[in-house]
This record gives structure tokens, C-alpha cells and sequence, in this order.
């Protein structure tokens, strides 16, 4: 019996046109599988919900490409940018609004960081 890999939903940031190519190019080969788009603002141009393998979180890594887990939490560590702390749950943002069109997903209160872009580090246990 063959073991299921696990998927990952994922919040991917589109910062410029070569990005954006680059995961479109992702989207038309079936490796990225598209939930939601919503243009993005104040230097984010869109932003993609997929679902995807760890594999295709590994090359988002190796591109650059900023993105933020919307599910699987623990093969993640979310950091504020600022203080270094790790996020808690109820610091990543989850409505619609300016703040997460502009690519922000945390507001980090452990010292007063404020709203910003998390740090991601992917760290899955079965790769």
C-alpha cells in the first residue's frame, strides 16, 4: 500500500512579474492547484491560495517566492520578522483587508511589532 503524500494549503505572494510567471507556469503543469486569487496592493500584485505538495513548497524555497501555510502548522516555523518570536495562533491574520492584501499575515504582539510579513521556515518531519 502506497502512503498518501500530504498536501499543504498555502497563501503564495506575487511581488513581480517574473514571480507571478513563475508560479502561472506551476499552476498550468498541475503542480500548484489554485483555491482563490485576490489582487494584492502596495507592491503585492495578486495573491494565489494553492494546494500542493511539500515538494512544491521546497521550490517556492529554492525561488524566492514568499508565501505563508494556511494549514499544517506544525511542519512550519512562523516568526516575526522584527523580535524573533515565534507567532501564536491567534497573531496571523485571517480577514480580507488592506493589511492582508498588502502581504501581511501576522500581527505580532509580543513586543509590539505590529502588523508585518511573517518569516516562514518550512519544516516537515517525513521528507
Amino acid at each position: 500500500m502506497s502512503k498518501t503524500k500530504k498536501k499543504y494549503k498555502v497563501r503564495i505572494y506575487i511581488t513581480d512579474n517574473v514571480r507571478g510567471n513563475m508560479v502561472n507556469s506551476f499552476l498550468r503543469l498541475g503542480v500548484l492547484r489554485l483555491q482563490n486569487s485576490f489582487d494584492g496592493k502596495n507592491g503585492i500584485l495578486a495573491i494565489y491560495d494553492v494546494i500542493c505538495p511539500a515538494q512544491a513548497i521546497l521550490e517556492l524555497n529554492t525561488l524566492g517566492i514568499k508565501y505563508f501555510p494556511l494549514d499544517n502548522y506544525s511542519d512550519f516555523v512562523i516568526t516575526c520578522p522584527n523580535c524573533g518570536e515565534r507567532i501564536d495562533d491567534d497573531m496571523i491574520l485571517t480577514i480580507y483587508d488592506e493589511n492582508l492584501l498588502s502581504g501581511y499575515n501576522i500581527n505580532c504582539q509580543h513586543q509590539n511589532c505590529g502588523t508585518q510579513m511573517a518569516q516562514v521556515v518550512f519544516t516537515p518531519a517525513d521528507l
